[in-house]
Order: C-alpha cells, then sequence, then structure tokens
C-alpha cells in the first residue's frame, strides 16, 4: 500500500508527525500509509523478504480469548421458554389450591346493629372465620341493601358460624 501512495501524482499530507501514520490521498481517495520503520497489521509480520518455511503453522498472534460457542437455536429458545411458562403457571396453581378459601356461613340469624357498628363490624363479628368482604356482600344480598350504610337498630339477615 506504502509503494501505491508514493507512485501517485496527486500526494498531499495532512498532518505528518513523527512516529505516526500520514493520511496520503491516491486517486482521490485518502490512504492511511504508516511512518518509516513502522509495521501495519496486528501480531508479529515477517519481513517481506523472508518467506514462511513449508509446514510451518500460520500463527499470526496468540487469541485474545477462547472459542466462541455457537448461538442457541431457535427451537431451544422455544423450549426453554415454554418450560419456564410451565412452572410460572404451576406454581400460580398450586398457590391457589393452598390457600384455604372460607367459606361464607349459609345458616343466618336476624341481628339489631348497635350505635357507631358498621356491616364488616358485625359480619366480623358474627363469622370470625370467614373472609369479612365476602360476607359483607353476603349480607348486602340476603337484605337487599345498595351500599354498606347502615343505622342504629335496624335488623338485618346474616350469616352466622357454630
Amino acid at each position: 500500500m506504502a509503494a501505491l501512495a508514493t507512485s501517485t501524482t496527486v500526494e498531499v499530507e495532512t498532518g505528518s508527525r513523527a512516529g505516526k501514520p500520514r493520511l496520503t490521498l491516491v486517486h482521490g481517495l485518502p490512504v492511511r500509509v504508516p511512518a518509516p520503520g513502522r509495521s501495519v497489521g496486528k501480531g508479529r509480520l515477517r519481513p517481506p523478504t523472508r518467506r514462511r518455511p513449508v509446514g510451518a503453522p500460520h500463527v499470526v498472534a496468540a487469541p485474545d480469548c477462547g472459542p466462541r460457542r455457537a448461538p442457541m437455536s431457535l427451537l431451544v429458545v422455544l423450549g426453554l421458554a415454554a418450560l419456564v411458562a410451565a412452572l410460572v403457571y404451576g406454581v400460580g396453581a398450586l398457590a391457589n389450591s393452598v390457600v384455604v378459601q372460607s367459606e361464607v356461613p349459609s345458616t343466618t340469624t336476624v341481628v339489631r346493629v348497635a350505635a357507631g357498628e358498621s356491616l364488616s363490624d358485625v359480619a366480623a363479628k358474627m363469622a370470625p372465620d370467614s373472609d369479612t368482604t365476602a360476607v359483607v356482600e353476603r349480607i348486602r344480598e340476603l337484605n337487599g341493601l345498595d351500599d354498606a350504610t347502615v343505622r342504629p337498630g335496624q335488623p338485618l339477615t346474616v350469616p352466622v358460624s357454630r
């Protein structure tokens, strides 16, 4: 490449410093020309006058890292994704089966609301082993209530656990 750069008629030097490559224009294209005494490329290079012995291994430089692993195929990636999805689904199903769903009691009784008492207070008092929100919804269904407001002395049909 250095010989090609010196044989042209159009040669413009754009910043030559000692020991640094120069930029030379060859047929209108910039070409890097090494400084005198510097080699081009990576690793050890033999002089251009000395040929490689026949049968000698072609080693330019030691590799920087080990051999590169082949990428995983699409089939393997899809299989792993399906396995992870099945595991997540299985853990979710197991968690739902372990949660103890306390049912709202089926037996009912009539109580009167005390002063300052709310539906959730009545539900917690009458069915302490059940989910309070489920019992409140059941009380609203049994009594035809639109909202959770009650007044003191109001009779309510409530589920009761025995």
